[in-house]
């Protein structure tokens, strides 16, 4: 394929050059939907090649997907890892509180794991769509293992929980991520989680 461009790119290792590309892309998704962003212009954003784009990730909706499964992962390693790091005598509501802030975190970092489908549904590959509803139950898991239960009657609430934190962030993102909201946000995602925990027979948070 031939340059467009004349501007130099800098000579970057396999890996390295991978990880500008998902980086350039996530911007590029959670700034756009996903029908609107070129594969030429990513590559340009990441001092690429369309050729390289696509050889590492076949095609666009490859790289979506990997981004996706980036935002996946970033989440729920950062999950297990705070988690890990609260005292053993932790409650329920301080562990699930804590899972608000990573959230919060990650949301505002790499907001394409989350906000792009909500920003525009119904505009993503089937595939990465897929690994949503994947990743969505396995997260309901953990939080079953923070209120320290298995009752699978209690995912409706769980799952009705995620679905307001994730208007709550998708409201946040419409203000630029004020930091001064985040204790607002996490008072009341748990406020809506023990109503609803209340509501299936739990004894709440």
């Amino acid at each position: 394929m031939t340059r467009t461009d004349r501007r130099p790119r800098q000579r970057l290792g396999e890996a390295a050059r991978r990880e500008a590309i998902l980086t350039a892309a996530g911007q590029a998704f959670a700034g756009h939907p996903y029908d609107e962003v070129a594969v030429a212009r990513v590559a340009e954003a990441a001092g690429a090649s369309e050729a390289l784009v696509h050889r590492y990730f076949g095609s666009k909706s490859g790289l979506y997907l990997a981004v996706v499964r980036q935002s996946v992962r970033l989440l729920l390693d950062r999950q297990r890892v705070a988690d890990a790091a609260l005292p053993a005598d932790a409650t329920p509501r301080d562990r699930l509180a804590e899972s608000v802030r990573v959230y919060l975190d990650t949301v505002a970092v790499w907001a394409v794991g989350w906000l792009a489908p909500l920003q525009s549904p119904g505009g993503e590959p089937p595939a990465a769509a897929e690994l949503r509803t994947e990743s969505r139950a396995y997260y309901v898991r953990l939080m079953r293992a923070m209120l320290e239960t298995e009752d699978p009657a209690l995912d409706y609430a769980l799952h009705g929980y995620l679905g307001f934190l994730d208007a709550a962030c998708l409201a946040w993102a419409g203000q630029d991520y004020p930091e001064t909201a985040r204790p607002a946000i996490t008072a009341q995602a748990l406020g809506a989680l023990d109503g609803a925990l209340r509501a299936a027979g739990h004894r709440g948070l």
